[in-house]
């Protein structure tokens, strides 16, 4: 981001937020002669001073802003812009998501991929919020708790950052209007617990510990099979990178210095994690459910007759989510999938459902047929 685009931004920053999120963060005012500013000095070594203008009306108060945010930015390492964005949403805690490796380091990353990573940071989000009405629960069949729902349809997605492919979401602080700061936060509760659950993961995974996250010990975190299945979309089909979450919060709510605001999971884990969302999953008897869906992908070929037979892919409503379930057809069956992909019609289908990764598996696949027919 150039000098004049931060001006931008340092005009559009409003002094009082700028003055709570130095509070929030451990700085201290310091007596000062000037009525048009007010001067913050850090707490951590080695302590450096901010003068933070006063007056909205001042000529470089813009210009003063972006210095303001460069000096906080070079004590915490991390770039001015992303300061500067952090102080325009003082209500709002802020996600970002970074998929760090070969194919995003010119900042850009393959639609699909892409789009797995959105809907597994919605996942995450929903999954975590679910997690605070359900304490305890390590799996939830249904995410459509009301305050869940309520926080979920609140955060915004903001722009990317240079780097790696980075996804920024804005969680709300809490999904009460009038409901004052100082109170309990359900926003803030759920993004606390998705950094810490997310790093008890990564933590226990690196330790060559999985079973920390099966049972946990006092003060960790209960993990959701929702949020490591969230986790497994999130990530690169070939595995090919890392995922990084970082989080700065509001400045309107203190969080404890135990508190992670940044967790690394290592492109290794993610087979680890995969594994943990099934054990975290209830076990059920292996019963064939009926399954309704579209044909989304037909991947069939000749068979020894000469008719096209095989595997169709299926998006298909499975409880609260839609997943892309693979199913393998005989010759009759195939062509009525052929027609219902052509005319984008629903199919109907019984089996035993196989969880995966991204592409789940339907087994003992019988009574295939179109809807309606």
């Amino acid at each position: 981001m150039n000098t004049e685009q931060l001006l931008t931004l340092g005009n559009r920053v409003d002094y009082q937020n700028v003055r709570s999120y130095l509070e929030a963060h451990g700085w201290n005012r310091i007596p000062s002669r000037r009525l048009q500013a007010a001067i913050y000095r850090s707490s951590r070594a080695p302590a450096v001073e901010v003068q933070v203008p006063l007056d909205r009306d001042l000529i470089d108060y813009g210009e003063a802003m972006v210095a303001v945010a460069r000096r906080i930015a070079e004590h915490e390492q991390r770039p001015a812009e992303s300061i500067l964005r952090d102080l325009l949403r003082p209500r709002r805690d802020l996600h970002r998501f970074a998929l760090e490796g070969a194919e995003t380091q010119d900042g850009g990353i393959h639609l699909e991929n892409g789009l797995s990573l959105v809907n597994g940071v919605r996942k995450a989000l929903l999954s975590s919020a679910c997690s605070i009405k359900r304490p305890g629960t390590t799996f939830h069949p249904r995410m459509s708790l009301a305050d869940a729902e309520a926080f979920l349809r609140e955060c915004r997605l903001g722009q990317t950052e240079v780097g790696s492919f980075v996804l920024t979401v804005e969680a709300p602080l809490d999904v009460a209007p009038h409901r004052s700061v100082q109170e309990e936060s359900f926003g803030r509760r759920a993004s606390l617990l998705l950094l810490r659950s997310v790093g008890h993961v990564a933590s226990a995974v690196r330790a060559g510990e999985p079973g920390r996250v099966l049972e946990p010990a006092q003060g960790e975190p209960v993990v959701s099979a929702n949020l490591c299945e969230a986790l497994v979309e999130m990530m690169p089909p070939d595995e090919s990178a890392d995922l990084r979450l970082r989080s700065s919060w509001s400045p309107l709510l203190p969080v404890e210095p135990q508190v992670p605001s940044e967790v690394h999971v290592d492109r290794n884990m993610y087979e680890a994690i995969e594994k943990l969302s099934h054990q975290l999953r209830p076990s059920r008897g292996a019963q064939p459910n009926q399954f309704v869906g579209r044909v989304v992908e037909l991947m069939g070929e000749p068979g020894e007759q000469g008719q096209v037979e095989g595997a169709v892919v299926l998006q298909a409503q499975v409880e609260d989510e839609l997943l892309k379930v693979r199913v393998l057809l005989g010759a009759a069956d195939y062509r009525q999938a052929t027609a219902a992909h052509l005319t984008q019609r629903y199919v109907t289908v019984r089996g035993i459902l196989r969880r995966g990764s991204r592409v789940h598996q339907l087994e003992q696949a019988s009574h295939f047929e179109l809807v309606g027919t």
